[in-house]
């Protein structure tokens, strides 16, 4: 059963504390990137947030080991980004970047009923 976003949230907290102490530690950034499976820069930024200085911006690492196939089936079937990306250890953007290269139609957001909610989206009658 998947986390509800409070305990999701909550892990990546937790997540990034552990970070940050790794980091304070004397762990590299590219080795706390990869205990957690995350990308270089996101690891960067993660830790930036959290109040680590570190060394200027550098090229990231990337994901080769997601599994493509099962991602764009979980998100056609429903699953918000957020979640895939919590599941599947890597970032919001990632995820984004992934179904956009594979040419998966992106949900607009706010989830399947925002076309209907929004208001600016509706069309106006002319009098």
């Amino acid at each position: 059963m998947a986390d509800t976003p409070d305990e999701a949230r909550a892990k990546r907290i937790k997540r990034n504390r552990r970070m940050l102490e790794s980091w304070r530690s004397g762990v590299s950034i590219t080795e706390i990137a990869r205990e957690h499976r995350l990308s270089l820069s996101w690891t960067g930024r993660l830790l930036r947030q959290e109040g680590a200085v570190l060394p200027q911006i550098r090229q990231g690492v990337r994901r080769a080991d997601l599994p493509v196939a099962e991602i764009i089936r979980e998100y056609d079937k429903g699953a918000t980004m957020q979640a895939l990306a919590d599941k599947h250890g890597t970032s919001y953007g990632t995820i984004r970047r992934l179904l956009i290269k594979n040419k998966v139609r992106i949900r607009p957001h706010g989830g399947q009923n925002a076309i209907e909610i929004s208001p600016l989206l509706r069309p106006t009658r002319r009098t």
